[in-house]
């Protein structure tokens, strides 16, 4: 039964959902001719609408304290999962910056590029300048931009201490920066979310999905901080953006 329920979904969204995205990106892609931010506006919208589908085929429960960021804005957020990239879109339609090798995964690749996802090599300190560079350009275009500060998936324990050079694009342009933390609880009966949602460990993307998506269902609460932080120097803004992060943070099971 576990098995049919996790192939089921998974063939409901990768063989049904994101075909339908796909067509529906590429009938609008004529729109950036016209206007960059308006086929950005439309992006949002059909990237947050795949998320939400996603949420109720994968029987995802969405629990929101404070209220979440409207467009333009920058987020930092804890980093658990993959599934923090789709919980804080599908609450706030933003966009991310993700490490480098994402773009060449088969389906979720393509689909990331043509959404405006920013990549970064994370092996390259070099490349950050690239990338804030990105980061002020989704901002110009009224994009919302989340960035886990962590640099990397933690397992969930602890907030990991911030790395502060991704934050610059803040600084720069005097943004004040949201803060959000995420955290899962799988119902009773099911494996601790620290071994199905958690993904630190060395496990393939999909073989960890298929897993994920036996569950019948989970619990997601996302936490937005009550106001955005602003500051001069991005080392002390990271280290004020860490604490007011793992202050609300409720580790993993």
């Amino acid at each position: 039964m576990q098995a049919l329920r996790s192939y089921t979904r998974f063939i409901t969204i990768f063989f049904v959902m994101t075909p339908i995205l796909y067509l529906a990106r590429l009938l609008v892609w004529p729109v950036v001719l016209v206007s960059e931010k308006a086929d950005r506006r439309l992006r949002r919208w059909l990237l947050q609408s795949w998320a939400r589908l996603f949420a109720v085929v994968a029987g995802v429960k969405v629990v929101v304290h404070g209220t979440p960021p409207k467009p333009p804005f920058f987020i930092v957020a804890n980093h658990v999962s993959y599934m923090d990239m789709l919980i804080l879109n599908h609450q706030t339609g933003s966009i991310f910056v993700s490490r480098e090798d994402v773009q060449f995964w088969p389906i979720i690749g393509f689909m990331a590029k043509s959404v405006y996802v920013i990549f970064i090599d994370r092996q390259d300190k070099r490349d950050t300048v690239r990338v804030n560079k990105l980061i002020e350009h989704s901002l110009e275009m009224g994009d919302g931009v989340a960035v886990f500060a962590e640099s990397r998936i933690s397992c969930g324990l602890d907030v990991e201490p911030f790395k502060s050079s991704l934050i610059e694009p803040a600084i720069a342009n005097r943004i004040p920066v949201h803060y959000a933390t995420v955290t899962y609880e799988t119902p009773e009966g099911c494996p601790l979310a620290s071994k199905i949602i958690g993904w630190w460990r060395p496990e393939p993307f999909f073989a960890h999905l298929l897993r994920l998506l036996r569950c019948p269902g989970f619990t997601v609460t996302i936490r937005f901080g009550p106001e955005p932080i602003s500051g001069t120097d991005r080392k002390e803004l990271a280290e004020r953006l860490h604490a007011a992060v793992r202050e609300q943070f409720v580790p993993l099971r």
